[in-house]
């Protein structure tokens, strides 16, 4: 009888552990992440993000939100706790602030950060 409750217990303990880890793990927002990079560019909003999503692999998606007197440009989905990257482009008077944060960076080696970065100075 003991073996049978310790093989119980044995199978029953991983399961029950995973099952809470599952539920636990949730996707944070793309921008807790500590993978990002800023900076300034004097391109306008639609050169700049369009030189950004020219860099980035023909099969991703990308959707651009706007807001006040800013650009999301979204990568793969435009929730953020989905989203595999983020570049935001903040306007004021005629100064051009981004910040691009990347999912999972060590991927494929920071792409999305190498395309906001080089585009912000091409």
């Amino acid at each position: 009888m003991k073996s049978s409750r310790s093989l119980a217990g044995a199978i029953l303990f991983p399961v029950l552990a995973t099952l809470i880890m599952a539920g636990c793990a949730q996707n944070r927002d793309v921008r807790d992440g500590h993978d990002y990079t800023s900076g300034s560019t004097a391109k306008s909003p639609p050169a700049y993000l369009g030189c950004v999503k020219g860099e980035l692999p023909g099969n991703v998606k990308a959707y651009e939100v706007d807001g006040d007197n800013s650009v999301r440009l979204f990568i793969e989905s435009t929730d953020p706790s989905k989203a595999d990257g983020l570049v935001e482009l903040r306007t004021t008077g005629t100064q051009h602030q981004f910040t691009a944060y990347q999912r999972d960076a060590w991927y494929d080696h920071g792409r999305l950060l190498d395309a906001a970065l080089m585009c912000s100075k091409a």
